[in-house]
């Protein structure tokens, strides 16, 4: 078999070149069966509501590989595009924000509870001791569940920018619940997410004052689509940064969550 051509590669796999129609998903080998089992599910039911993403075809093995097929989309990503066209950037948050209002319109009463994923992510932290964990926990027993659609990993990485216009990607993450929450993680996301760790200190902190700047213009642009309260949303935050912690990240980033989840449990009314 010839060499495949690597257009991708993330945590859990590398994504290659199979035809113009398809590309395939090489998981590595650290990936649990059932793992992709649940991806390859979750791609088929999204594909059933509408919403613009790629169609997934089957499971298959490709080079002693598990491998997902799916719809291949050439497009540049949000991230690449905004990129080398910083001046769209106004017009993508947007553009995005109308993107994830969609999203959150739907329902897929088959999905993973987010209440149950978020607890789960929480309790392998460990940047919190037990007492924030268990302080945390009491703060989202008492968060309204919901029925909306959420992404789970909404941000300009996964959306890719064909003719055709924009898709959304990477469902692997995809919960039923609340849409304040997957809110929440995308504005995190637009804030922190995504820098590198060699970045120097001073650029560090010109970047997160531009960011500060999107993220506050993207939850504006949403709200305009679908009214909120402030209120609604941060109570979101501390939960949101807590299980994003369990995930690998700069060490500048963890930083910047483990901050948010402290100040607001040092807030009274927490």
């Amino acid at each position: 078999m010839k060499q495949l051509h690597v257009i991708g590669e993330g945590s859990t796999a590398q994504i290659v070149a199979l035809s113009p129609e398809k590309v395939a998903k090489l998981f590595y080998d650290h990936v649990p069966d059932h793992a992709i089992e649940h991806e390859y599910m979750i791609g088929k039911r999204i594909s059933d509501t509408g919403l613009p993403v790629p169609f997934v075809y089957q499971i298959e093995h490709i080079i002693e590989k598990r491998a997902l097929i799916y719809e291949r989309i050439n497009g540049f990503t949000m991230t690449s595009y905004f990129g080398s066209h910083p001046w769209q950037a106004i017009h993508l948050m947007r553009r995005m924000a109308k993107l994830q209002v969609g999203v959150h319109e739907k329902k897929l009463s088959s999905l993973p509870v987010q209440r149950e994923v978020l607890l789960r992510k929480i309790e392998s932290v460990h940047e919190l001791n037990n007492d924030d964990k268990r302080k945390i926990y009491q703060h989202l027993e008492k968060l309204p569940d919901g029925e909306s659609l959420c992404h789970g990993d909404f941000h300009p990485d996964n959306i890719l920018l064909p003719k055709k216009g924009p898709i959304i990607i990477d469902w692997a993450d995809a919960t039923r619940g609340n849409r304040m929450a997957d809110l929440a993680r995308t504005l995190l996301i637009l804030r922190f997410g995504g820098l590198s760790e060699d970045i120097s200190s001073i650029n560090l902190r010109t970047i997160l004052y531009v960011r500060k700047f999107l993220a506050k213009y993207y939850k504006n642009s949403y709200n305009r689509h679908y009214a909120f309260s402030a209120e609604s949303l941060n109570k979101w935050m501390v939960p949101i940064a807590a299980a994003r912690l369990s995930e690998k990240l700069p060490h500048h980033e963890k930083k910047k969550l483990v901050s948010i989840v402290q100040t607001y449990l040092k807030d009274e009314g927490f």
